[in-house]
């Protein structure tokens, strides 16, 4: 059987230049699965694997003809086909997806709980991204969290190891930890899991974020102290601090580099949600990449997968119970819809306060 598959494609050097294309996919080979992609989140976090999709090869996972690339995503889709023993046409599966309507993969490594593609593109790439889990078959998620899953989940994770990762450091010893671009999903997550252990730590963590979103930032209770980002040099305490950057804003980070001197221990370098002033970070020495699949690894092989899925998704469970009291679910249905929708992403011009399900 033939079907055509609809996808979203980003030119790799100009993201902000996209194309619907159609493209026909062939049967199953043995060993092969076709995904039908059910929905997906939208988010920052997809213009960030745009910006940095050479350096960590994002643009790997889904190749696409040159100078197209295929943004990966997060969220569930069906087992439309399947010629890998074990793999049954019609369970759910949660993972990583290209902005398409199908997805084929060489399907491996299957067990109860996940199978992944080992298709020979993706034997090099990191296994957190290849792996599929069988949601259908050892999950039933509580009512109303589900289309938050993709939303938060990826998000969190990374929220949640880059607060495990300052507390290993002992916060680089510094009274403040800064996070920048205070109104994204990956921010808020880490404000939140740094809020619920104030007590292990006393440190005063402060949020940037741009005029528009302050009343936003303020309204979610997460941080102790909200600044606007044109407020920064009058506003941010000249105290030993630890600075989270979400937004990849190279001028702001100098900036703050050159006001808090010595006093910046360490610059933990996450998102590039504001992407057209990246990588001014050579001039700042304490300046380091943040990259979650390296320290996730690390975490799960301490806690064992059991005991670490159990830690992760109770954190996640709580960031979602208080985090759906202030984003509201908005779904899109057509690619054209996508397409403006993560256009005005890479532009900065969403508003914090919505979660983007794409639905096909």
């Amino acid at each position: 059987m033939q079907m055509i598959n609809k996808s979203l494609y980003t030119e790799k050097k100009a993201i902000l230049n996209t194309s619907i294309k159609e493209e026909e996919m062939t049967s199953t080979a043995d060993g092969e699965v076709i995904l039908k992609i059910d929905k997906y989140a939208l988010t920052s976090n997809n213009v960030t694997y745009a910006v940095i999709g050479y350096q960590v090869k994002y643009w790997d996972f889904f190749p696409a003809p040159e100078p197209w690339g295929k943004v990966p995503v997060w969220g569930f889709a069906t087992v439309e086909e399947s010629k890998c023993e074990g793999v049954e046409v019609g369970e759910k599966v949660y993972g990583y997806f290209p902005m398409s309507q199908y997805l084929k993969i060489k399907a491996g490594k299957v067990n109860q709980f996940s199978f992944m593609d080992i298709s020979e593109h993706r034997q090099a790439l990191a296994p957190i991204y290849n792996t599929y889990s069988r949601e259908g078959k050892i999950l039933n998620f509580p009512e109303g969290v589900e289309d938050f899953i993709p939303i938060t989940k990826p998000l969190f994770m990374t929220s949640f190891l880059i607060c495990e990762f300052l507390h290993l450091e002992d916060f680089f010893t510094s009274e403040n930890v800064i996070i920048t671009s205070a109104s994204s999903k990956t921010s808020l997550g880490l404000a939140y899991t740094l809020k619920n252990i104030q007590k292990d730590h006393n440190k005063n963590v402060i949020g940037l974020t741009s005029t528009r979103n302050v009343e936003f930032v303020k309204e979610t209770g997460l941080y102790n102290q909200v600044i606007d980002y044109k407020d920064v040099a009058a506003e941010v305490p000249s105290k030993d601090s630890v600075m989270v950057d979400m937004a990849g804003n190279g001028k702001l980070n100098l900036a703050l580099y050159e006001q808090l001197g010595e006093r910046l221990k360490h610059l933990c370098k996450v998102g590039l949600t504001d992407w057209s002033s990246a990588n001014m970070e050579s001039k700042i020495p304490v300046a380091r990449f943040f990259f979650a699949p390296t320290y996730a690894q690390g975490f799960f092989k301490k806690h064992g997968p059991a005991k670490g899925n159990e830690i992760t998704t109770k954190a996640l469970y709580s960031f979602i119970e208080t985090a759906s009291k202030w984003i509201d679910l908005e779904y899109l249905s057509t690619f054209e819809d996508l397409q403006s929708t993560f256009t005005a992403m890479i532009s900065g011009k969403v508003d914090p306060s919505k979660g983007y399900i794409v639905k096909s």
